[in-house]
């Protein structure tokens, strides 16, 4: 065979080896389907091109910070378009993707070259040989595409984590939000009793002004002003930490908005309780359970693959000094598997999914329980809300009416 002929072998080897190597998937396909809670709204991924360009810098952009009036839609959009941890997973996301491409890969031919007969006697480094070798891993048993798979598979568990944290963004965020709107009702209240507070006062300061009253009575007077008062600035304080709070869910340093919006005696209906324990497969923490049982299948189909040696195939060309001749050389390799078939890594693959499917039945009784509970805290307060807004509220407005007459009407027995 021509040295022509045999380079033209080795190289044609090499590409057929080198060909085929993993592409990445269309960018939507990286993302679980988003569970139902909030999911009309667009939260914040990577650029759509980012596994297909090298630059991945991204220019720092200071994130929105809204001013005025703002609702509860305004707040949680806001915030699944700008949470940090919500962005910086997506980023996670991207780079499984990468990782999983990076495993489809082929490994890189060898190139050798070797010098025989110098350092001899003289008589034979006359006589030198030179050659230069390529070659290549012979992957068996289909060993990159299960690489491949395997790692597409972990990456889907970065995307139900990211999942989960968009559903706890949105959730937390509500709550920020209805904080806020609670510290606000709450000044409004307590503003209202020291002006009430003040006009007892006043009331009283003329009395004992006129000498018809002790003077102990202005006294008592003036502690519960001065009471009221501390309650008011706490409860400014605790709005301005209110405001901090939910401005951060969106990663503003400050809040800029003025207020929000919203009606805190608006009551939503509670689902009964057996209507929600059969949606439990859809939340995350439940539903990412069997894409976890289906990453370790995966890893044990690569175990007993790992098990089958791979062959190396190489070629090349030796010079012959003493011929002034270029001959073809070629070589295969095949490891034995004498003592090492990865049986134990097989059967650890096999007890990994084993405990997969123990995890999934655990992760199920835990959401159980967890909903259970929180329907149960719910029921409580839906009851106690009904309680408030049928008898003690009513009962109260009335006392502070009459109480509020009956100091402008100068009557405190």
């Amino acid at each position: 065979m021509s040295v022509g002929r045999c380079q033209t072998s080795i190289l044609a080897v090499v590409f057929v080896l080198l060909n085929g190597c993993a592409q990445p998937r269309p960018f939507d396909d990286l993302w679980v389907d988003a569970r139902p809670y909030r999911a009309e709204l667009n939260p914040v991924r990577p650029p759509s091109d980012v596994l297909s360009h090298h630059d991945t810098s991204t220019q720092i952009v200071e994130p929105a910070n809204p001013q005025g009036n703002i609702t509860l839609h305004d707040a949680v959009s806001l915030a699944l378009e700008q949470n940090p941890g919500l962005k910086a997973n997506g980023w996670s996301v991207a780079a499984a993707e990468a990782d999983a491409m990076q495993l489809g890969r082929p490994r890189n031919p060898t190139v050798s070259l070797g010098v025989e007969n110098f350092g001899g006697p003289e008589r034979l480094q006359e006589l030198p040989r030179q050659t230069l070798r390529i070659s290549q891993v012979i992957e068996l048993a289909d060993k990159r595409n299960k690489r491949l798979r395997l790692g597409q598979a972990k990456q889907r568990l970065i995307a139900w984590d990211y999942e989960q944290q968009r559903i706890e963004v949105a959730a937390t965020t509500a709550s920020r939000y209805v904080a806020v709107l609670v510290a606000q009702a709450r000044i409004e209240l307590t503003q209202q009793q020291l002006e009430l507070a003040t006009k007892a006062y006043a009331i009283a300061d003329d009395r004992v002004s006129n000498g018809t009253r002790p003077g102990f009575e202005r006294d008592q007077a003036a502690a519960r002003v001065a009471l009221i008062q501390i309650e008011l600035d706490l409860a400014k304080e605790g709005l301005d930490s209110a405001r901090a709070d939910l401005a951060a869910s969106w990663g503003a340093n400050q809040s800029r908005y003025e207020q929000v919006s919203g009606d805190l005696d608006l009551q939503a209906e509670l689902p009964p309780l057996d209507t929600l324990q059969q949606r439990i497969a859809q939340s995350p923490r439940v539903a990412r359970w069997a894409d976890e049982i289906a990453m370790r299948q995966s890893n044990i189909e690569l175990q007993r693959a790992n098990g089958v040696t791979d062959p190396s195939v190489g070629g090349g060309i030796r010079y012959l000094s003493e011929l002034d001749e270029t001959l073809g050389v070629a070589e295969v390799s095949w490891p034995l598997p004498l003592f090492d078939d990865n049986e134990h890594g097989i059967l650890a693959a096999r007890l990994r999914l084993s405990q997969a499917v123990a995890q999934q039945d655990a992760a199920k009784a835990e959401s159980s329980r967890l909903l259970t509970r929180a329907h149960s805290r719910a029921q409580a307060g839906a009851k106690t809300l009904a309680t408030l807004r049928d008898t003690a509220i009513p009962a109260a407005a009335a006392a502070y009416e009459a109480t509020r007459e009956a100091y402008e009407a100068g009557q405190t027995e």
